[in-house]
């Protein structure tokens, strides 16, 4: 099976919303003090999410359709 760059970006983007989705889990868990290292994961990966789009949609010519890419996007 022959991936394309599109098909790995379209990847990528799959796994950083699921990256995103748990460290937002694991925040609802942690304590306290773990928080603000929490929260600049959490930063890190949507600014992951906005770069990996952007060239998606440089490749396609359109907006990244999340619903489309990841389960339990509305």
């Amino acid at each position: 099976m022959k991936v394309d760059y599109l098909e790995l970006l379209q990847r990528n983007l799959v796994d950083e919303i699921e990256a995103t989705r748990a460290y937002a889990a694991t925040m609802a868990m942690a304590p306290p003090g773990d928080i603000p290292v929490l929260l600049e994961l959490l930063a890190d990966e949507t600014d992951h999410i906005a770069h990996v789009a952007q060239l998606i949609s440089q490749q396609t010519g359109n907006s990244v359709d999340y619903s489309a890419l990841v389960s339990g996007v509305e």
